[in-house]
């Protein structure tokens, strides 16, 4: 399948330490309609989107319904909030109900964009020019029946 973006259907990707980030808008009560601008770290070997608890707390994210659930990555295991959140906007494009984890550790301080999210979209990263070209993707295969258990496990490669 061939895919091509306009120039208009991309996101300005932020340099910073080595990674990139995508700024997505996060809609939350209390929020005004466009949202808060939260930077995303860019992972797409993350298989869930996460937010960190400090942003979580911020948006009353931590106060919305939770299972609490393990997920283990390159760190090693850590209890989270497995949490559904209102919404967020890549471009002019309003997700809702989004599946997310919030790590009980409060050093882990990356919100990272995940699999989860990713999946609804075509996308294409160009590094030449920082920027994630995106749209909507028409045939998205979502993991719907795992994400409502809330038994959610990001698995390294290396330990499979």
């Amino acid at each position: 399948m061939t895919v091509f973006f306009s120039d208009e259907s991309y996101l300005k990707l932020l340099r910073q330490d080595g990674h990139l980030y995508i700024p997505i808008h996060a809609i939350y009560s209390g929020s005004d309609i466009e949202g808060d601008r939260v930077n995303f770290l860019l992972d797409t070997g993350a298989f869930m989107t996460v937010v960190s608890r400090t942003r979580a707390e911020e948006f009353g994210y931590n106060k919305l319904p939770k299972a609490l659930t393990k997920i283990k990555g390159y760190t090693g295991e850590v209890s989270a909030d497995f949490v559904r959140i209102p919404s967020l906007k890549i471009l002019d494009i309003l997700m809702t109900d989004i599946p997310v984890l919030i790590p009980h550790n409060r050093d882990l301080e990356h919100n990272i964009i995940g699999l989860n999210v990713l999946e609804y979209f075509n996308y294409y990263i160009d590094t030449e020019n920082d920027r994630l070209y995106i749209e909507l993707n028409s045939n998205p295969k979502p993991y719907n029946e795992l994400l409502a258990c809330g038994k959610i496990y990001a698995i390294n490669p290396d330990d499979i």
